[in-house]
């Protein structure tokens, strides 16, 4: 793993980019794109997506970098950047793929066929609310937990590489992990008694 840069330089060198200096905003690109670019390529899996990728990270980052509040590293916001990025990416994509599979055609017919779903779940209001209370939970984690989790449990991401791309040790991974998984519980547990609550004070 590439060993950091100090951080009082890099302090120094963020200071400037957010006064306007492109020269500084052009060193700390040069310091990191590689390492954005190895995170991109590893969650979209095509060299040109991850390329394509690496531009609008760069992008947003130079657009955005006034907010910058400097509370973690620099690499480590880019790289924030990068994930929510290629997410959504991934998952344009999946909707693209989805919208083109339920477009059916008919074998005496140009007219597109959207197939008749048939929803076999036995409880599909209690699936529902289930998935909605999950989404709230997990959405509501702290970033670097949220990104870190996506990448560990979604992605199939290791510790060390989870590491080695955020730039910090394989025991902070184990306990960001840790951490998502205790709020999310805990989330889960306060959301859920809320939903009862609300639902009796319905009836």
């Amino acid at each position: 793993m590439e060993k950091p840069y100090p951080q009082n330089e890099e302090t120094a060198l963020v200071s400037r980019a957010r006064s306007g200096n492109n020269d500084a905003f052009s060193e700390l690109v040069r310091r990191h794109s590689q390492q954005i670019y190895g995170v991109s390529l590893r969650m979209l899996k095509n060299h040109e997506d991850a390329e394509d990728n690496v531009q609008n990270v760069l992008c947003k980052a130079f657009n955005n970098i006034r907010q910058f509040e400097g509370n973690s590293r620099f690499s480590t916001w880019l790289v924030r950047i990068a994930i929510n990025e290629a997410l959504m990416k991934l998952r344009k994509t999946q909707s693209d793929r989805t919208a083109k599979s339920a477009e059916i055609i008919r074998p005496e017919s140009d007219e597109p066929m959207t197939p008749e779903i048939e929803d076999c779940r036995p409880n599909p209001e209690r699936a529902y609310i289930a998935k909605e209370l999950t989404a709230k939970a997990f959405y509501g984690l702290h970033p670097s937990l949220r990104d870190t989790f996506i990448l560990h449990k979604a992605e199939g991401w290791t510790n060390r590489e989870l590491a080695g791309a955020m730039g910090i040790t394989v025991e902070t991974v184990k306990s960001r992990i840790f951490r998502a998984r205790v709020r999310m519980r805990n989330q889960l547990l306060a959301l859920s008694e809320e939903s009862r609550s609300t639902v009796a004070a319905a009836f």
